[in-house]
């Protein structure tokens, strides 16, 4: 049973380094201890039982095709990777930025909704409920952001036949890109229609 242990815990661990992780711990245990089996000439045949995924305890089907037995062996596998959490308690609808996120290694084996490696790919999302300081940030918590926010000072691309010209205004409308919004120009204080060409730019053609 000690090498039967010994090769699960090696495909186990070959899965895992496959996925490029910096640390990890794996511990084995099966509720058939007892029991004796025939020796396996050949390599054991290891799948996980009931759900793909090597994280939190997984159970995993042992077989021996040469013999024709198979076991299950329960692993319970703990995952550490760097990912973004709330560097303090950020209340609900704060929309994020780069000095509110930092990154740090955290047990993942356990977490609901996917988790975040990155910083930069949470920055202007904004947040469906309160996060408490040092929670790790997942899609469930998050937002879709639009490109342009009301109140949001936005750059106002005017094109014409011969001339380009930026300007300065204010968005009254959220929008994505392609949307049609109102925005003030805030030097005249005249307010015009312009459809969003990317985050923080509208255009408008004269």
């Amino acid at each position: 049973m000690l090498e039967l242990r010994d090769e699960v815990y090696d495909w186990v661990e070959q899965q895992l380094r496959e996925e490029q992780l910096q640390r990890y711990q794996i511990e084995l245990s099966t509720t058939q201890g007892g029991l004796r089996l025939p020796v396996c000439e050949e390599a054991l045949q290891v799948e996980p039982h009931g759900r793909a995924e090597l994280r939190g305890r997984v159970n995993l089907r042992v077989a021996c095709a040469e013999q024709g037995w198979f076991i299950y062996v329960t692993a319970n596998i703990t995952v550490y990777t760097p990912v973004v959490i709330a560097r303090t308690a950020l209340p609900r609808q704060t929309q994020l930025t780069r000095s509110m996120l930092e990154l740090r290694e955290m047990d993942v084996s356990r977490l609901r909704g996917n988790y975040y490696t990155r910083i930069e790919d949470l920055v202007g999302f904004r947040l469906r409920s309160r996060v408490n300081e040092g929670a790790v940030l997942t899609d469930q918590q998050l937002i879709a952001s639009h490109a342009v926010n009301r109140g949001d000072q936005v750059v106002i691309h005017a094109i014409g036949s011969q001339l380009q010209v930026r300007m300065q205004g204010e968005a009254l409308d959220n929008g994505q890109v392609g949307d049609q919004v109102r925005v003030r120009n805030l030097q005249s204080g005249r307010t015009i229609r312009a459809r969003v060409a990317a985050r923080g730019v509208v255009e408008v053609h004269f």
